[in-house]
């Protein structure tokens, strides 16, 4: 996987392996000392790496 991280919370993630890119944008005036960064890591790890390794199926 690649990572890049931008201002504010911009992401970047390349996963070659299951031919995917996401990309996330946060609000770049909002709070991160709240767990912000970490949550979106989890929505990536939890939620959306799994849906793509079976296929987008929920």
């Amino acid at each position: 996987m690649r990572f890049a991280w931008g201002y504010g919370g911009q992401m970047l993630f390349i996963v070659p392996d299951l031919k995917l890119t996401v990309v996330m944008t946060s609000e770049s005036s909002g709070a991160r000392d709240n767990g912000h960064i970490a949550a979106l890591h989890a929505l990536l790890d939890d939620g959306i790496v799994p849906a793509a390794e079976r296929g987008g199926a929920t």
